[in-house]
């Protein structure tokens, strides 16, 4: 029982590790064209939280993940700034919005991570000898309140990436992660461009 246990343990650590270190390869998914929005005259600061967002792994049932939806939208804040299309976000908790920045944004949809449950076992068994792959499914929305109007407008759109683990992966590490930047990078800019459009 004990050594069933350590291998669990080891094939599980082993897991992080990898996951860790770089033993994954992403890649962007195809839905959404890139596009160039045009650039605000004035930049904004908005103040952004998580709603109802849902988080599911192939086997497991859609639950709630204020932490998926958190590290999505911090993503794609990030990705807005970058591009110039605001000059600052902050994170808010429960939706308790300060009405101090010129928009609050409320992130809400799910993403759902479609794998081979066999596949990852296989995979962990060979301690990664053999890859197996997750596509992340996002639907996501956006709502956006102008704090001094007080008129509401809404964003959505539907991607996918692909992430592959391998132990040998790891000598990708420069470029691991930039399929997903640019499934990302592509959410943000169609997101922009319809709150523009409105």
């Amino acid at each position: 029982m004990k050594s069933q246990y350590r291998a669990v343990l080891s094939i599980a650590l082993l897991f992080a590790l990898c996951t860790i270190t770089g033993c994954v390869y992403t890649v962007a998914g195809t839905k959404l064209p890139p596009i160039t929005p045009s650039q605000p005259s004035l930049q904004s600061q908005v103040e952004h939280t998580v709603g109802d967002f849902a988080f599911s792994l192939e086997g497991g049932k859609m639950v709630t993940s204020n932490y998926a939806g958190r590290l999505l939208n911090d993503a794609i804040m990030t990705s807005w700034k970058d591009r110039g299309y605001i000059s600052g976000a902050r994170y808010i908790e429960s939706q308790a919005f300060s009405r101090t920045a010129d928009y609050n944004v409320t992130l809400s949809g799910s993403q759902y991570g479609e794998s081979s449950i066999g596949m990852q076992i296989l995979s962990g068994l060979t301690l990664f000898l053999i890859p197996y792959s997750v596509t992340h499914q996002y639907d996501v929305q956006y709502t956006v309140e102008d704090v001094k109007s007080g008129k509401k407008y809404q964003a959505g759109v539907q991607e996918f990436d692909k992430t592959y683990f391998e132990i040998f992966l790891l000598f990708t590490l420069p470029v691991a992660a930039n399929g997903h930047k640019d499934t990302v990078q592509r959410m943000g800019d169609h997101l922009y461009d319809q709150l523009r459009r409105q």
